[in-house]
């Protein structure tokens, strides 16, 4: 029936496993404390001789177990033990460089970066006959004494696992590595048999994913900031409704049924029940056989049920696939919830009552079965990664079954496992978010996956004031805290439309994140529960700036958006359009500045789109895993600017995969960087307090920019090398100004105090198709094979995309080069080298460049008479465009065709201005003044997100190093209010407010005016834009 060569092959590998670890051949791994006979004891070859019982003698179960074909029966009776003499195998963390060399690969390290090991910690499953108000002592030490010890409540029937860190304060007493036995204590009163198995005496425990549960509630959870729901299970468990219940009136009764309809149609839509075939009951039956279960009287057996993760990380060191380790198991994610609701939906389609009465009793078998297996209140796991990719399938089978487990008297059993699972009782607190009063925050993960099922949890309740009163808290808490704003590093959805997770801007998590919220607003609607129109509003505002970011008849993502794995996002077919669900046109052109991303989009449709891409204090410039997701990310945040077109998503994307060969990852498009080694610039990944990743934060707050009703925009960057790529004295200010299909690029104040390499900002690096594929250089075709030259400092180029750079000018210890032909650089996981064609444009600012800057203009879409056109005007009289000032206090561009002036203001208390409409500000900001006949059109915003004071990563010798993303104080702090005040010239009243500052109650406003000047202040906040018009006042 089971997989019997599965079981001894585990036996025979977990032996030699421990085996060499203990071995002097191992190297450097000698001196650690040899391990337990195995690495994962399921008793498949009876009872052990080194295990024994102080009673009963021990016996297999062969009816129930949780790995292989048999378990350890263990008969008890009061003060009874339990006593396995094998060394346990703890030891303290170690360096990882101090094991073997595969482990490497299971924490993504960098080859010469210090990781320490996972913690040790004990794990197995145990089946325990009936519940009882009495606890299990599991006792570890070394010849009669004891060292550490913990207790383990027994409140439950089924099985239930056994997770627990050896020195994380979870234990009493103090682990040794010489520890030798292992006594389990059975109550002191009564009688009764617990079943053992999957025993794992000293496993690898991801450090991050302690939590507390039922059976061992004293586990202390990781001081992480993480929002996983998964982390507080049972602290939201304990959690009691606010609300009180009132009587139901005809009103809610009303709105109950327009829920369960919406709710219905969302997941068993009319077409589907249209095109059911009561033949398609075979293929459910075969699946539900799988599981084998068999009922004898009052007991129900079946395959081992198991959540997938549980044996590939607690066993992974048994050196296993992930499908090897789960031969002979069920699974929550691909078995269990899958077939739940296949039965559900059949269940609800057929109009057979003989098919219906074989789905039904398939239904209750398969939910019994589930409770016996583990799936039920109180059930603890520690974390071992996210319940919403496991358990999604859950709730909507139970909603579309209400029917018949009510029929069969296990409704409320399941309201109650759904609402443990997914943390039902976390709507009851909307002042309390995750543990911390005042925080807003709704994890990426959790809204994608359990959102909409958590509505579901009261859903399936039968009809009564506690039912309308669960529906008020759940409402409420989805339109002040799933959808609100979260601040700083937090998630999900942001005051700029982004969505977080990990701390960062992301379009994978982040649209199912929309997608989860979206399908629960609309089963929310049309009754007394639905969202608020505040909460439609962001959610519209989210889903909006989500479609922005999507390019193409594929909707997909350039690089500057990418991370971790760097590969472009596809929007699923499946999630539709969401802003037009939310009866919201989708806007597909325009100017958007993202500030929690530092990302610039502007677009026109799907002809094009520019994309820039920065970083600051506060946004970090990428989240690397490891090289072998990508080698090297260093600068791509550097300022990263490129347009994608119809058939070419970026430049640095092949359609056919990734990356192109050869590409040079010094030289991404508009970014500033030294032209370092790459196996100095290759990501270092190590460990911060348990957290992997690098997160590399600037120390520099004003980056962000500012986004205007009429498509114009500007965009900061003050950039700072990070001390550990000892870059510290690379800096500069760099700033893009956009127009149309047109963004002025301007550098300042570049410098750098690293010897031999030199400082480049990249105009372009494209790939050729073949070796003669042209470019222009001034209207002339660069076809040649293999090509270097010094360009001239007012040359116009077009790339092989159609985008076209104007040079306006650089300082004099810069030089513009162009280089076409073949390059030979690393790959992307850095394990080889690569060879392609390219050809690159670049300013060199030389080494150790002090003050260096540089002028272009990027021109989407073009042609070569636009371009010469576009030259023309530049060394015109009358120039298109007019560089004002490019200097350290600000840069300031006019665009004459808008009757514009820009203005990215860099000096931190203001500065005065001597030409213009504008006077003085009196703090760093960006702001545009447009002219429109007798009145002024002003766009201002602070970029700096403000959310602290200081540097949180300064180190007492100045150098700044890294602290766990998911530690900083400030992550779930929100962004405070600034003012900033902007003189003009001249006397001038307000006449409307075109766009408000959406985080604020104070808007602009004029607080001084005579007939020389006009003064206006500014409350900013989020690095959000606002825009006014002003009126001229007449002279008196």
């Amino acid at each position: 029936m089971r997989n019997v060569h599965l079981a001894a092959m585990l036996l025979i590998g977990a032996s030699v496993c421990r085996a060499e670890q203990g071995s002097s051949s191992c190297g450097s791994c000698t001196d650690f404390p040899a391990g337990p006979i195995r690495v994962l004891e399921s008793f498949e070859e009876g009872v052990p001789s080194y295990v024994q019982a102080s009673g009963v003698p021990l016996t297999v179960n062969s009816r129930r177990m949780k790995h292989g074909n048999q378990s350890l029966s263990w008969q008890w009776n009061g003060n009874d033990t339990l006593t396995f003499r094998t060394l346990i195998g703890y030891r303290r963390q170690r360096l990882l460089t101090e094991l073997q060399k595969d482990h490497q690969e299971n924490l993504h390290a960098a080859p010469d970066i210090d990781v320490y090991e996972a913690p040790r910690g004990f794990f197995m499953w145990i089946y325990n006959d009936v519940p009882r108000k009495q606890r299990l002592r599991f006792k570890f030490g070394h010849g009669v004494e004891v060292d550490c010890w913990f207790d383990y409540n027994l409140d439950f029937n089924g099985w239930r696992t056994v997770a627990i860190y050896y020195d994380r304060g979870d234990m009493a007493g103090t682990a040794r590595e010489d520890m030798d036995f292992m006594t389990i204590c059975a109550p002191s009163i009564g009688t009764g048999t617990f079943l053992i198995d999957t025993l794992g005496f000293s496993v690898p425990m991801n450090p991050r994913t302690a939590t507390p549960n039922p059976q061992l509630p004293q586990i202390d959870r990781h001081p992480r900031l993480v929002s996983n729901y998964e982390h507080r299970m049972y602290q939201f468990s304990q959690y009691t409704p606010l609300y009180d219940p009132t009587p139901l009136t005809s009103q809610t009764i009303e709105d109950f049924r327009t829920l369960d309809r919406q709710a219905k149609e969302l997941y068993l839509p009319d077409k589907s029940r249209r095109q059911w075939k009561d033949c398609r009951l075979d293929l459910i039956e075969e699946r539900f056989r799988q599981f084998e279960i068999v009922r004898e009287g009052e007991e129900i057996y079946g395959r081992p049920l198991v959540k997938d993760n549980i044996m590939f990380e607690y066993f992974q060191e048994l050196g296993l696939s992930k499908d090897r380790h789960m031969e002979g198991l069920m699974s929550w994610e691909k078995n269990f919830g899958p077939t739940l609701l296949q039965i559900a939906e059949a269940w609800n389609c057929s109009d057979s009552s003989d098919v219906r009465d074989r789905l039904a009793a398939m239904f209750i078998d398969l939910f019994d079965y589930g409770i016996d297996q583990g799936f039920a209140v109180g059930a603890g796991l520690n974390w071992i990664h996210h319940y919403s990719y496991e358990i999604r399938d859950y709730a909507p089978a139970m909603f579309l079954m209400r029917d018949v487990l009510k029929e069969h008297e296990r409704l409320q059993e399941a309201i109650d496992i759904c609402k443990w699972f997914h943390g039902f009782n976390q709507v009851y607190r909307d002042d309390l978010v995750y543990g911390y009063e005042g925080r807003i925050a709704s994890d990426a993960d959790d809204m994608q996956g359990l959102l909409t099922q958590r509505l579901l949890c009261a859903l399936i309740m039968n009809d009564s004031p506690e039912k309308a009163r669960d529906l008020r808290h759940f409402s409420d808490h989805f339109s002040t805290v799933s959808t609100g704003y979260a601040n700083a590093l937090d998630e999900a959805f942001k005051p700029d439309g982004t969505v977080f997770h990990h701390a960062g801007h992301t379009l994978g998590y982040g649209g199912r994140a929309i997608y989860g919220a979206v399908r629960t607003w609309s089963i929310l609607k049309h009754t007394q529960y639905a969202a608020s129109p505040e909460a439609v509003q962001r959610l519209k505002k989210v889903a909006n700036t989500y479609e922005f970011c999507l390019f193409g008849k594929n909707r997909k993502t350039p690089k500057a958006f990418a991370s971790i794995r760097f590969q472009p996002y596809t929007h699923p077919k499946h999630f539709g359009n969401m802003p037009e669900a939310l009866g919201e046109a989708s806007a597909s052109s325009g100017m958007r500045m993202l500030p929690y991303s530092c990302v610039g989009i502007k677009r026109q449709k799907n002809d094009w789109m520019i994309t820039a891409r920065t970083h600051s204090k506060y946004v970090y410039p990428f989240e690397s895993w490891s090289r072998n997701y990508f080698a090297f990310p260093l600068f791509i945040a550097n300022g990263y600017l490129d347009v994608s077109y119809p058939g070419s998503l970026d430049s640095t994307t092949p359609s056919d995969s990734v990356w192109f060969d050869g590409y040079d990852w010094r030289r991404w498009p508009g970014t500033t960087t030294v032209h370092l080694p790459e196996d100095i610039i290759a990501t270092r990944v190590g460990q911060v307090r348990d957290e992997g990743g690098e997160y590399l934060f600037s120390d520099q707050p004003f980056c962000g920019g500012l986004e205007t009703s009429y498509g114009c925009g500007v965009q900061v960057f003050s950039f700072k090398g990070h001390d550990k790529y000892e870059l510290a004295s690379f800096t500069g200010k760099k700033t893009w100004f956009y127009d149309g299909n047109k963004v002025v690029c301007l550098g300042s104040d570049i410098k750098s105090g690293i010897e031999n390499y030199p400082v480049e900002t990249t105009l372009f690096q494209d790939h050729l198709e073949t070796e003669t594929t042209p470019v222009l250089i001034n209207g002339t075709e660069c076809c040649a094979p293999l090509f270097e030259k010094t360009l001239n400092p007012k040359t116009w180029l077009m790339d092989t995309r159609r985008t076209g750079y104007a040079v306006l000018g650089m300082d004099e210890q810069s030089s513009l080069k162009l280089r076409r032909g073949l390059q030979e650089n690393p790959n992307c996981t850095n394990t080889g080298m690569a060879t392609g064609r390219f050809v690159t444009v670049w300013f060199d600012h030389s080494i150790q460049p002090v003050g260096a800057s540089y002028a272009y203009v990027l021109v989407a879409a073009t042609v070569p008479e636009e371009m010469q056109e576009l030259a023309d005007g530049l060394n015109g009289s009358v120039s298109p465009i007019r560089i004002v000032q490019q200097n350290a206090d600000a840069h300031i561009v006019r665009l004459t065709e808008k009757r514009a002036t820009a203005y990215a203001v860099y000096k931190k208390d203001g500065m005065d201005f001597e030409t213009g409409l504008a006077r003085h500000v009196d703090s760093a900001s960006c702001f545009m003044i447009r002219q429109e006949e007798d009145r002024l059109r002003v766009s201002l915003s602070d970029p700096d997100l403000n959310i602290y004071d200081g540097q949180d990563d300064l180190l007492p010798d100045g150098t700044r190093g890294e602290l766990s993303i998911y530690e900083h104080e400030w992550f779930y702090w929100p962004s405070r209010e600034s003012k900033v005040h902007l003189t003009l010239n001249g006397r001038w009243k307000m006449d409307s407010l075109v766009r408000a500052m959406e985080t604020t109650e104070q808007q602009a406003k004029v607080i001084a005016a005579n007939e020389k000047s006009t003064m206006v202040e500014f409350t900013c906040r989020d690095g959000l834009s606002t825009e006014l018009i002003l009126s001229r006042v007449p002279e008196q």
